[in-house]
């Protein structure tokens, strides 16, 4: 999907944006959920200074592709591999042990390392696989008004 977003301010190391929520947003899947809305119909995002292959100037209009995901996929990698893992590994160490105890301390240790897989996989594949790409910067021009939401 793709968006136009408003140069609002950029800072040392990041480019803020700001878009108004478009009709399209209340259809997704995220709604309510998404990082990119703020408290009020005002959307911000916030990109690296290097994700740009030239740094706008405040008031310029930026096309960003903000890839399509699945929020169902998403939770299952966040919610469900570690308890699947933890649940696992607690019932194998049960059938060798019979131990509750020990059992539980070896699902723990599943269950973190579980998370500590997908810690590794965020910052490596999700990050790059995820992150909004920025397509096109629109230099401001005068007596002309684009409105800010999603491009079709």
């Amino acid at each position: 999907m793709r968006e136009v977003f408003l140069v609002d301010s950029i800072d040392e190391e990041r480019v803020n944006l700001i878009s108004t929520r478009s009709s399209s947003c209340e259809s997704c899947s995220l709604n309510g959920a998404c990082n990119l809305t703020g408290g009020n119909n005002e959307r911000t995002m916030k990109i690296k200074k290097k994700e740009f292959d030239e740094i706008p100037s405040i008031g310029d209009y930026v096309i960003v592709e903000i890839p399509d995901f699945s929020i169902s996929k998403i939770s299952f990698i966040i919610y469900g591999f570690p308890l699947l893992s933890f649940l696992i590994l607690l019932l194998i160490a049960y059938y060798i042990t019979k131990n509750d105890i020990q059992s539980f301390i070896v699902g723990l240790f599943g269950m973190s390392g579980a998370y500590g897989i997908i810690a590794y996989l965020d910052r490596t594949v999700f990050k790059k696989k995820y992150n909004p790409k920025v397509i096109k910067i629109l230099p401001k021009q005068k007596n002309i008004h684009v409105e800010l939401g999603i491009l079709k």
